[in-house]
């Protein structure tokens, strides 16, 4: 496994208290719209994470069975300690490219800013194809373009100059590297989908203090683990990386744009 798609350690905890509320939330919200506007019996989430998403389509559709599934067990334990596993909802490991359910079994499936982290993201859609009934939707959102996601463009430039000779490209490979939308519908399709729409959608992170975002990136992400195989000081980079945001922003809270793609597709 890539470190680019571990979620371990201290890293569930920091990602679900700083990274979720900075600038998921929102997001969660569109996409568990797009998913309750349907009103499917039968929801599959991948690479649920800490379950934004899964809080967010439970409030708008108390009805519906949902499974959530994450790679990190450890993501999928701090999801639980706020929505507890239930007759409704269940979260269970699984490896979105080899889903451990049967053909047709959801009338939706849905991910949020996580099917840029797979490395066989066209296997990936096949078993979601797989696993939905005809006509069933699967509704997901990726990150656009870094230049378009001010904090993560910050931190990303921030980066080299702490690290000039290699600055890491954890950024810009994954979360940030998957944002061209003809390649985005052409691997839906390819995958059995039909009536792909992708919607670029912005909004604003939530005030956060340089430190916060400096901690959620280094610290809350896998490039905690990038910066750890380098035997870099993870706590003094985030401290450099503070004083570096600080220079740019102030000391007081940045709210900054953010652009993601939300998309829909159809099973044929």
């Amino acid at each position: 496994m890539s470190t680019d798609s571990v979620f371990a350690g201290s890293i569930p905890e920091l990602y679900d208290t700083l990274v979720v509320p900075m600038m998921f939330l929102d997001y969660a919200e569109d996409v568990a719209a797009e998913v309750a506007s349907a009103a499917p019996h039968d929801v599959l989430e991948t690479a649920a994470g800490t379950g934004a998403v899964t809080r967010s389509l439970h409030r708008l559709l108390p009805s519906a069975r949902i499974t959530a599934t994450d790679l990190s067990p450890g993501m999928l334990d701090r999801a639980a300690t706020v929505l507890p596993s239930s007759d409704l909802v269940r979260w269970i490991p699984a490896d979105a490219q080899d889903l451990p359910f049967d053909d047709a079994s959801f009338d939706a499936v849905m991910c949020q800013f996580g099917v840029m982290f797979f490395p066989d993201r066209p296997g990936a859609y096949a078993q979601v194809r797989r696993v939905l009934r005809p006509g069933g939707r699967h509704v997901m959102a990726v990150w656009g373009r870094i230049e378009d996601n001010e904090a993560s463009l910050a931190v990303a430039e921030a980066l080299t100059v702490l690290f000039v000779d290699d600055p890491p490209q954890f950024l810009r490979r994954t979360p940030f590297g998957y944002t061209d939308v003809t390649v985005i519908r052409t691997e839906l399709e390819d995958a059995g989908f039909t009536d792909v729409s992708i919607r670029t959608v912005t909004h604003h992170s939530r005030p956060t203090s340089a430190r916060d975002i400096a901690v959620a990136h280094c610290q809350g992400t896998p490039l905690a683990h990038i910066l750890a195989e380098r035997h870099v000081d993870t706590a003094r980079t985030t401290a450099e990386l503070t004083r570096l945001l600080e220079a740019r922003w102030g000391t007081q809270p940045y709210v900054g744009r953010l652009s993601a793609h939300v998309v829909t597709a159809v099973a044929a």
